[in-house]
């Protein structure tokens, strides 16, 4: 996951629970681990939308998406 590089592709406010979240849509991809091929991981999560706009004022939305990716493929599968 180091030579991933991940961008938010889109984003929308819903609901959820009765709390307004933002869905984060993103694409991770990596293009220098091997020669002449380029790896993408795709995917959506949702945030507190004022941690999304304070994460997008300090410029480290990325650093979210990757946390959240690491965290997702770190997740035990038979607790969800």
């Amino acid at each position: 996951m180091a030579n991933y590089e991940f961008t938010e592709t889109s984003s929308r406010n819903t609901t959820r629970d009765g709390e307004t979240v933002r869905v984060v849509n993103y694409r991770g991809k990596d293009d220098s681990s091997i020669p002449d091929t380029v790896l993408n991981v795709d995917g959506s999560f949702t945030m507190p939308v004022m941690d999304y706009f304070m994460a997008g004022a300090e410029n480290r939305l990325s650093e979210e998406i990757r946390a959240h990716v690491i965290e997702r493929l770190k997740a035990d599968p038979k607790e969800e």
